[in-house]
């Protein structure tokens, strides 16, 4: 059996079938419209760089009048490409993915080439894309991208004369490397004197200036955001290693972290660690610390903060007492860090995110694995089209979809410290990424130079890795959304973390809200708007993904927050009108003055709002459990329609027929056993409540199950599930949902818990 050979730079794919095509580069001036003259010509350049009217001489505002259009045309036709393609040829093979499923293709002649193109040279990537023509007529035939190709990245090394007209670089794996420590501390020089984003963790609006006029000036630390605590690295000529307790100090160090920054790292515990700070080491610690004692992180971690240029640098594990770790807010000292991680995250000058580590053993400085491309590198030459000079040589590479999700962005509390950073270098499993609020680029790959955000689009070349800054433009709720929706999804390690690990975050978010105009309040996990009465039901109208999830062991927040069950969620979001209102609500917290941590036992909320009793419901409908995206329907339980309030006689034939669907998804599998058991029997429906929390018009009414009297709990409700009460096609004719759940219900207030 043949073993496949895999194409990487160094041995790139060429083959008998595409080792004599060229890439030609066609340079263009393209025709400009003049605005004063009504001159339509190319403009002339002079002899200061600028472009000017031919005509009238008025200067155009642009920075490069050249185009260059790059042509990769095939010397096959369709059943040559196929031949190819059979053959091995990954060039070919790439192509005939495209072009493959289009059967009119398969019959007559056609011309295919690739073509991209771009208005300057180096500073961008370059991709080249799929064309057809009729070899008869010349037009061109139109071929879906969906048929499973995008576009052809075109690389090539630095120093090729190539390497002028694209950015795509080979990746670089050895992030140990100067190239790579080149490449971060190039990335944060750029921040700092260009980015004004960057030098807030609160950017209010999008229309905020994201660059000065001039070079921006020195950056410091407010006093008060710097950490109680932060390892002193010494100088790459003169190290150690030893723990300040800044306050301590006194004011030369303030001032020496203020001017100079710090450095926060962002990592995966992955279970205990060889040492960390307690009570019974603090002094030792203070005096010095051995570095070899360390998990390989940590060490990693102070090796690059050194090489980068910074002297001090704040890890939790060395930073924050340890003594007594249960997440249950019996640490003193970690519950009061806790409320300070949005200022060491959110001011520390870079953060340090050890992506492909998923232990603080493992390290994270290792020569990185080759990672094979789905097509390429297929080594090409470049030439210019008129002279047919060669210029270089490129690598046509198609990336593969999707990659292998970074380890760091599977654990829940290592999200808040990349979206509250302002600047991250990140140590991924391909190479090394920047990240920072204006900006992305990767060491290697196709986006290499520091690449502005486009507000809405890519939030970063690292999935699951960005500053919360990238979502600007939306608003604190979206925000908030998009947060709980992403942190849900991923692990904690103590169940009692789950509030604690996102506080910092929701702090940042209510400081920003606030700083928009916005009066936002966090109560047990949900993010409210105390001028908009809508705020409260949206956010009551979250949902797991996967019910099958048991709720945590320990009290941990209220039935009514997603906090309070276990796995990924989905966020409400209100589509109509407010057929409730919450009236009041009671938090109490863990620990002393905590707002955004952890809670005592006995959170609750009181709402009033239209009810109707699983009963009642029962009388004309069916009950259906169905999953999170309402797919796989599932009928649990018909009840046999009666005669009701609703005169249903002239339905001839369909009296029979339920006239409603409910549509129940439970919060967990103990809420669907207490929500069958109240259903199996007729004496207890009348506990199962529902409450309308949002109305589709003639659609129906969506809203929250909940039980009275659950448990022990007299006269106090529990939240079990939520639902959605549509017509069926029975009802054709009958008068809507909504105004049969809100005639058949009553008005009542109840407190939930």
């Amino acid at each position: 059996m043949k073993v496949p050979v895999v194409s990487t730079f160094k041995n790139p794919h060429s083959c008998r079938h595409c080792s004599g095509i060229h890439l030609d580069l066609d340079v263009r001036r393209p025709k400009l419209p003049c605005f004063w003259c009504d001159f339509d010509g190319v403009p002339k350049g002079t002899s200061h760089g600028k472009y000017i009217c031919e005509q009238c001489t008025r200067e155009f505002f642009i920075r490069d009048n050249t185009e260059h259009h790059f042509t990769l045309k095939l010397g096959y036709d369709v059943g040559g490409i196929r031949d190819a393609a059979e053959e091995g040829c990954e060039l070919y093979s790439w192509v005939w993915r495209g072009i493959s499923r289009e059967d009119s293709l398969k019959k007559g002649k056609y011309r295919v080439e690739l073509y991209g193109w771009k208005t300057r040279g180096g500073r961008d990537g370059l991709g080249l894309m799929l064309r057809v023509f009729d070899g008869v007529t010349g037009e061109r035939v139109p071929v879906l991208v969906a048929n499973g190709v995008g576009e052809l990245d075109v690389y090539a090394f630095e120093g090729d004369a190539a390497g002028v007209y694209t950015s795509c670089r080979p990746y670089v794996r050895d992030v140990r490397s100067e190239e790579s420590m080149g490449f971060a501390r190039g990335c944060l020089r750029g921040c700092l004197e260009g980015h004004a984003w960057c030098r807030t963790d609160q950017i209010i609006e999008i229309d905020m200036p994201r660059r000065p006029v001039g070079v921006l000036g020195g950056e410091r630390v407010e006093y008060g955001d710097i950490p109680s605590r932060v390892l002193d690295l010494g100088r790459l000529d003169e190290p150690r290693l030893r723990l300040v307790e800044t306050w301590e100090e006194g004011e030369e160090l303030l001032g020496r972290i203020s001017r100079g920054g710090f450095v926060a790292l962002s990592y995966c515990w992955g279970g205990d660690q060889r040492a960390k700070l307690l009570s019974e080491n603090l002094d030792a610690y203070k005096r010095s610390i051995d570095p070899l004692s360390l998990d390989q992180t940590l060490q990693d971690a102070i090796w690059v903060a050194r090489q980068v240029g910074f002297q001090y640098l704040w890890i939790d594990a060395l930073c924050i007492i340890q003594d007594n770790l249960d997440g249950f807010g019996t640490n003193p000292d970690k519950a009061f860090e806790i409320t300070r991680m949005a200022s060491y995250y959110g001011r520390a000058t870079l953060t340090i995110l050890a992506a492909s580590a998923s232990a603080a053993a493992e390290g994270f400085l290792a020569p990185r694995a080759f990672s094979p491309f789905r097509t390429g590198p297929v080594c090409v030459l470049l030439r210019n089209h008129d002279t047919k000079d060669i210029i270089g040589t490129v690598y046509l590479v198609e990336e593969h979809p999707s990659t292998p999700a970074e380890p760091i962005t599977t654990r829940g509390w290592t999200l808040q410290e990349s979206l509250l950073s302002r600047r991250i270098l990140v140590f991924a499993q391909r190479q090394l990424y920047w990240s920072c609020v204006n900006s992305f680029a990767g060491a290697g790959g196709n986006v290499t130079v520091l690449t502005d955000r486009m507000i809405p689009g890519r939030r970063s070349l690292v999935e699951g890795v960005y500053p919360v800054g990238s979502l600007i433009d939306t608003s604190t709720t979206a925000q908030w959304g998009v947060i709980v929706e992403e942190y849900t999804r991923r692990f904690l390690g103590q169940e009692g973390d789950k509030l604690w690990a996102v506080g910092a975050l929701a702090e940042q978010i209510v400081k920003v809200g606030r700083a928009r105009g916005e009066k936002k309040r966090y109560v047990a996990g949900l993010l409210i708007d105390e001028e908009d009465k809508k705020s409260w039901l949206s956010a009551l109208m979250w949902r797991p993904v996967d019910p099958g999830r048991k709720r945590p062991r320990r009290y941990r927040a209220p039935t009514w927050s997603w906090a309070g069950v276990n796995g990924e969620v989905r966020v409400g979001r209100l589509q109509n009108e407010e057929p409730a209102v919450v009236e009041n609500w009671g938090v109490e917290f863990a620990a002393k003055g905590a707002e955004y941590g952890a809670l005592k036992p006995g959170a609750w909320l009181r709402l009033r709002g239209t009810v109707m009793t699983a009963e009642e419901v029962g009388k004309y409908g069916v009950v259906i459990w169905v999953k999170s995206d309402n797919s796989a329907m599932v009928f649990f339980q018909s009840f046999e329609p009666c005669d009701g309030p609703v005169d249903r006689s002239k339905w001839t034939g369909l009296s029979d027929q339920p006239l409603w669907e409910l549509k129940m998804l439970e919060d967990s599998p103990e809420d669907k056993e207490a929500i069958m058991t109240t259903l199996a029997n007729s004496d207890f429906q009348s506990m199962l409540l529902l409450i309308a929390l949002d109305v589709w018009h003639t659609q129906g009414v969506a809203g929250i199950l909940v039980e009275r009297g659950a448990g022990d709990q007299t006269g106090l409700c529990q939240r079990r599930g939520s639902f959605f009460l549509e017509k069926t096609d029975y009802a054709r004719g009958h008068p809507d949902v909504k105004s049969n759940f809100f005639e058949l219900g009553h008005t009542e207030t109840l407190k939930i818990i």
